[in-house]
């Protein structure tokens, strides 16, 4: 069933039957790539490492290795060349293009952009075996006046490496004197993401080269600017006091937001935003510097109406950040160890109170045998870059139990970065290719506020996971700004109201009202709602009376731990299992669940 793949060229369009697909593509100045899903195997082109940029010897030869070249942002722009479940009849809808970037190798200051073109292929019964896919370096085929603007902007700022060792001797000269000051500025373009899927990675070049310029020429002379990392620069200012600091940051950013920037194909209305630190007060090394300007740009980012943020000494954060440096080595250890478990909680039908589903809730085994909550270490891994990891060790046991138990439901939360990942998502269509049944009784549940955030790159996610039969929940539902763009555009299968409105639904007015709201809203929308924090039976009943279709909590259950084929040498060797208490009153588990599982309702 394999079909030949169409490829643009500057002047004409060419036919690659799979025979010469290599061949052909290096005549056109091409890399290609057939890669087998069944045995995760690549088979290049000789070109191969011209095009990555890379040695010979590094050129990837699985599919898992070559993700691992991509940039964080590539693995949304690629879900386009991510395999349907089953070959497409129509020929045309069997091929896909995307464009995306590769990291940083070798002290670049940015990676590689490709622009890839590819089909799937496979057997005569339907399934997808593999592709065949030709790629380019953009930047080797833009025009020499393109190459000429590129030179002169951002290529020629200094790079990350150059800037800090400017720092550092700023920083040092300053502790010197003993007199003086200065600062340092991380300044990020806003909204990056959103334009690179919109609008394409190359658009996303353009923006960031125009802003740099742009604040280039306001700076003043003597000060420095440098390329940090894709969309960041670093900037030190000389003889600059706190005041001059927010001066010099309203003179950058009315730079770019007073005149939109024309992309040729486009005309984009960019922003930024900045974390300042001053210099020597905050910080005595370069390396301080850096972080402590991250931090405050991470405040200034978190709220949109704020663009600059300095940053001021917090002992609480200071806390926080020791806090998650001993809770990211107790993650490492505990992955290491495969000593995350899950503890199912009973999702159960509002009328008859039979088991629809149990939602699964991580927990970590302790060497000393206590079981504590996840959810520490979710919201610290979130923050250290580690949840991707929790969520596919999550989602690896969640498979397991599916698989051995035919007739369970579970569902399984999962974070906005690890959903954009495409290890996590290839994780999901290797089980649906083995057991398609697998993924009927799999809901994916996703919280609103993550949703609202990335309701672009969600909308085609969504679409995959429904290709592949999974089902999709929007948690905490009712905790952020509720928009009905997450319900017309992703189109859940269920709605959790958040708890913190039905815990008190009997008493509060308000809270009633509003779940009646939320409850008549995805009605509308044909979706089904759950209850979540359900604590007594009259709360029960005010709920079911309301149209909500499921309950959760207290009074349907508690977690429970689950000790599956996966988990069982963990938990039976631990010694005096026991539950820790969390803050809230609950238990991280009050019973045990052993053995084969199923649900009421399937």
């Amino acid at each position: 069933m394999d079909e030949p793949l169409s490829i643009a060229s500057s002047s004409n369009r060419h036919q690659l039957e799979a025979a010469d697909w290599a061949t052909a593509a290096e005549a056109l100045g091409y890399a290609a790539y057939e890669l087998d899903y069944v045995g995760d195997r690549m088979i290049w082109s000789a070109n191969a490492h011209e095009i990555l940029g890379v040695h010979p010897y590094e050129v990837p030869r699985t599919g898992r290795t070559f993700a691992r070249f991509l940039s964080p942002g590539a693995a949304s722009a690629r879900l386009p060349a991510t395999p349907p479940a089953t070959l497409p009849q129509a020929p045309e809808d069997r091929r896909f293009r995307v464009a995306y970037e590769l990291l940083p190798r070798g002290g670049r200051a940015y990676g590689v952009y490709l622009e890839e073109e590819g089909y799937w292929f496979g057997t005569d019964d339907g399934r997808v075996t593999g592709c065949r896919c030709m790629l380019r370096s953009v930047v080797a085929t833009v025009t020499p006046a393109a190459d000429a603007t590129r030179a002169a902007s951002s290529d020629a700022l200094i790079n990350r490496d150059e800037l800090l060792n400017i720092l550092d001797g700023v920083v040092r000269n300053l502790a010197r004197d003993g007199t003086g000051s200065a600062a340092f500025m991380i300044i990020a373009v806003a909204g990056l993401a959103r334009i690179n899927a919109n609008l394409g990675y190359e658009t996303g070049n353009t923006v960031i080269d125009v802003t740099a310029r742009r604040i280039q020429r306001r700076m003043r002379q003597g000060d420095i600017i440098g390329h940090l990392s894709g969309h960041k620069f670093g900037a030190i200012l000389l003889n600059c006091s706190e005041q001059s600091v927010g001066i010099a940051a309203e003179r950058f950013r009315q730079a770019i937001v007073d005149e939109p920037i024309d992309a040729g194909h486009a005309v984009i209305r960019a922003d930024i935003a900045i974390g300042a630190v001053v210099l020597p007060r905050h910080a005595d090394s370069a390396g301080l510097a850096a972080i402590r300007a991250e931090e405050a740009l991470a405040e200034a980012r978190s709220d949109p109406d704020v663009h600059l943020k300095i940053y001021e000494p917090s002992p609480a954060r200071d806390a926080e950040r020791r806090r998650n440096l001993e809770i990211a080595d107790e993650i490492h250890r505990g992955l290491a160890d495969d000593r995350f478990v899950l503890a199912y909680q009973p999702v159960v039908d509002a009328k008859s109170r039979k088991t629809l589903s149990f939602e699964a809730l991580l927990r970590l085994a302790r060497p000393d045998g206590q079981i504590v909550s996840g959810g520490p270490f979710v919201a610290a891994a979130e923050q250290l870059g580690l949840i991707r990891r929790l969520d596919i060790r999550a989602l690896t046991l969640v498979l397991a139990d599916l698989t051995a138990n035919p007739r369970l439901r579970l569902s399984v939360n999962v974070s906005t970065d690890t959903i954009l990942d495409s290890s996590w998502l290839s994780t999901l269509i290797e089980a649906a290719r083995a057991n398609q049944n697998v993924m009927r009784r799999l809901t994916i549940e996703i919280t609103e506020t993550a949703a609202i955030a990335s309701i672009g790159d969600l909308v085609h996610i969504s679409g995959t996971l429904r290709d592949i039969g999974c089902r999709i929940a929007i948690d905490d539902f009712g905790s952020g700004h509720t928009s009905f763009k997450i319900l017309r555009d992703l189109k859940p299968d269920w709605l959790k109201i958040d708890g913190s409105y039905v815990r008190n639904i009997t008493t509060d007015a308000d809270d009633a009202v509003f779940v009646r709201a939320l409850a008549t809203l995805a009605d509308h929308f044909g979706i089904r709602t759950i209850a979540e924090f359900v604590q007594d039976e009259e709360a029960a009943q005010m709920l079911e009376s309301m149209g909500i279709a499921a309950l959760q909590g207290r009074l349907t259950g508690e977690p429970a731990l689950r000790i599956s084929d996966q988990t069982r040498s963990i938990l039976k060797g631990a010694t005096h299992l026991r539950s820790a208490r969390e803050s809230d009153g609950y238990a991280a588990y009050s019973a045990i669940l052993d053995g084969p599982l199923e649900v009421d309702i399937l």
